[in-house]
C-alpha cells in the first residue's frame, strides 16, 4: 500500500476488493468519464473516487469547481479526506471556508503535533469561533451517486464503490478528527487553572461541532464531552465546588454508556457499536465473496498456521464467515445507496419549529437501523463469524507470540504507572518479585525461543498520544517477510517492515 505522509499519520491507498470498481476508478477511467460530461456534480463525483495521491483528482476537481466556483471548499474538503492533511490543503481549506471549524481543528492539530502548543490553542479558539463544522455530506453523497451512475456501476460492483467509499471517509474521520480529544486533554495536563477552565469549554465546543456532523462522528463527540466532563470535575475539585460531584455523575453516565468491563459484563454486540462500522463491515465482506476469492488474502485473520489438531475446525470457521459474508451482502445489494449513503450525506435537515437545539433529531443510519434491521442483523452475524474465526486461529504460533508480546508490554505499562512514567531499565525487573511477569519465559518469543528485543530500557513513556503511537516499546526479532512484531508506545501491536524499525531504532541512538 502506497503511504501519504502527514506528520506522525498516514493515508493508505485502501484496496477496492472488486475488479470492476479497480478498472472503473482508474485515472483513465475517470479521466475518460470526465471528458463525456460537463455536469459539474458528476466532475465532482469523479474527483472523490480518484486513488490517493492520484493527480486526476485536482485536474478533475478543477473543472467541477470552473463550472460550479461555489464547490472550491467542497473541493478541498474531499481532496483533504481522501489524501490526508497538509500545510498547504489545510490553508487553502481555510481561505475558502473561513468559518468553517474543520480546517482551524486540521490545523490545530498539525501544530500541535510540530510541538508548537500555544499556536495550537489559539487555532482550536478560532475553531471554537465557528459556527459550525461543515463536511458537505448531501452534496458529496449526491455528487458521488451521478459519478458511480456515469461509470456504469450497480449492483454488486456500486455496493463495493460505495462500501470502499465510506470506509475511506470513515479512516479520515478516525486519523484526523478522533484525536482533536487527545490534543486539547494533553495541553490540560501542564496548564494553569484558567487554560485549562478554557479547555474544558474548548472540548464542549468540539463534542457539539462532531455532534453536529454525521452519526460516526457523534462517536468522537461522545469522548469529547467525556474527557470535558472529566476536566471539569478535577478543576471543581481543585476549587472545593459543590459542582464536583455534580461532573464526577455526568462522567460516571457516560463512561457506563461508552465502556463495557471485561469480566464482568458479557461481551455482546450493542446495536450502535454494530451500525459503527457497517460500511467496512461490507467492505471486508466484499473481500471474501469475490469471484475467486483473492482478495480475502487481504483479510489477515483469514491466514493462519494453525497445528493439525486444530484445522478442521479454522477450515469451519473460515467457511462460515464466507458464507455470513454473502449474506451480509445479499441484503445490503438491495439498496446500496440508501444503506451507505445513510453514511455519506451528513445530518437530516432540522425539523420546522423545534423547541430547542437540544432536541436531537435521528440520523439517517438511525432511521436506517429502524427500517432495515436485517441489514444490521447480518453485520452482526458476521463480525461473530469473523470473531470465530479469531479464536479458530489462536493456535497459531504468530498470533500466539503477538499475545504473548502485549502481555509483557502490560507489564512495561503497569511498572511505568508505578513509576511516573518511566519505563523498566530492563525487562529482568519486571519479574525480579513477580509483581509483573512471573519469570523469563513470559518474556521469551514463542517463535524462537529468544528473549524479545527491549529497546525502551530506562526510558520515560512519550506523554503526547502522536508520539506514543510510533514509539517502538518492544519487539520480536524473528522476522516474518521482512518485518517485525512490535508493540507500540500506546500498547497496539503492529507488524513493521525491519527497515523501520532499524531506522527509528538508530534516530534513537540504540
Amino acid at each position: 500500500m502506497t503511504p501519504s505522509k502527514y506528520l506522525y499519520i498516514e493515508t493508505f491507498t485502501l484496496p477496492t476488493n472488486c475488479e470492476a470498481v479497480d478498472k472503473a476508478v482508474s485515472a483513465e477511467s475517470l479521466k475518460a468519464a470526465a471528458s463525456r460530461t460537463t455536469d459539474p456534480q458528476v466532475l465532482l463525483g469523479l474527483a472523490f473516487l480518484a486513488e490517493v495521491g492520484s493527480p486526476v483528482r485536482q485536474e478533475i476537481s478543477g473543472l467541477a469547481v470552473k463550472a460550479r466556483p461555489d464547490y472550491a471548499p467542497i473541493a478541498t474538503i474531499l481532496a483533504i479526506g481522501m489524501d490526508g492533511p497538509n500545510e498547504e490543503s489545510i490553508s487553502e481549506l481555510i481561505k475558502r471556508d473561513p468559518n468553517n471549524a474543520l480546517g482551524y481543528y486540521l490545523l490545530a492539530d498539525r501544530l500541535y503535533h510540530s510541538a508548537k502548543e500555544n499556536e495550537s490553542l489559539d487555532a482550536f479558539r478560532k475553531a471554537a469561533a465557528c459556527p459550525e463544522l461543515r463536511l458537505y455530506g448531501s452534496v458529496t453523497t449526491e455528487a458521488l451517486f451521478k459519478a458511480l451512475n456515469a461509470l456504469n456501476l450497480t449492483g454488486r460492483n456500486r455496493l463495493a464503490a460505495l462500501s470502499w467509499m465510506a470506509t475511506r471517509m470513515h479512516n479520515f474521520y478516525i486519523g484526523h478528527l478522533q484525536n482533536q480529544t487527545s490534543d486539547l486533554t494533553e495541553m490540560a495536563r501542564k496548564a494553569d487553572l484558567p487554560t485549562r477552565k478554557e479547555i474544558s469549554g474548548l472540548l464542549l465546543v468540539l463534542a457539539g461541532h462532531l455532534f453536529a456532523t454525521n452519526f460516526q462522528n457523534r462517536h468522537y463527540a461522545e469522548w469529547a464531552a467525556h474527557a470535558a466532563l472529566q476536566l471539569k470535575a478535577k478543576i471543581a475539585a481543585a476549587e472545593q465546588s459543590p459542582t464536583t460531584n455534580g461532573y464526577v455523575a455526568a462522567v460516571q453516565a457516560l463512561t457506563n454508556a461508552i465502556i463495557s468491563w471485561p469480566g464482568i459484563e458479557e461481551r455482546r454486540q450493542k446495536p450502535l457499536e454494530v451500525a459503527q462500522f457497517l460500511p467496512s463491515r461490507i467492505w471486508d465482506a466484499v473481500a471474501l465473496v469475490g469471484p475467486s476469492q483473492m482478495t480475502a488474502v487481504r483479510l489477515v485473520e483469514m491466514i493462519a498456521k494453525v497445528p493439525d489438531s486444530d484445522k478442521a475446525a479454522f477450515e469451519q470457521a473460515k467457511e462460515d464467515a464466507v458464507k455470513a459474508a454473502a449474506a451480509l451482502i445479499d441484503v445490503s445489494v438491495t439498496d446500496p445507496d440508501t444503506i451507505i449513503g445513510a453514511y455519506l450525506q451528513g445530518l437530516p435537515p432540522p425539523r420546522a419549529n423545534n423547541p430547542g437545539p437540544w432536541v436531537a433529531s435521528p440520523t439517517y443510519v438511525e432511521k436506517l437501523m429502524s427500517q432495515r434491521p436485517e441489514v444490521f442483523k447480518a453485520a452482526a452475524a458476521f463480525e461473530v463469524a469473523v470473531r470465530a474465526v479469531y479464536e479458530a486461529r489462536s493456535a497459531d504460533p504468530q498470533g500466539q507470540n503477538v499475545h504473548k508480546l502485549m502481555g509483557v508490554g502490560l507489564a512495561i505499562f503497569s511498572y511505568a504507572a508505578d513509576h511516573n512514567r518511566s519505563l523498566p531499565g530492563s525487562l529482568e525487573l519486571l519479574f525480579e518479585n513477580g509483581k509483573y511477569l512471573k519469570g523469563a519465559d513470559e518474556a521469551r518469543s514463542v517463535l524462537s525461543g529468544k528473549p524479545y528485543v527491549y529497546p525502551a530500557a530506562g526510558e520515560t513513556l512519550p506523554e503526547k498520544s502522536y508520539q506514543r503511537n510510533q514509539f517502538i516499546l518492544l519487539y520480536d526479532d524473528t522476522e516474518q517477510d521482512g518485518s517485525y512484531q512490535c508493540v507500540m508506545g500506546d500498547g497496539r501491536g503492529e507488524s513493521r517492515p525491519g527497515s523501520k524499525v532499524r531506522e527509528q531504532l538508530l534516530q534513537r541512538g540504540k
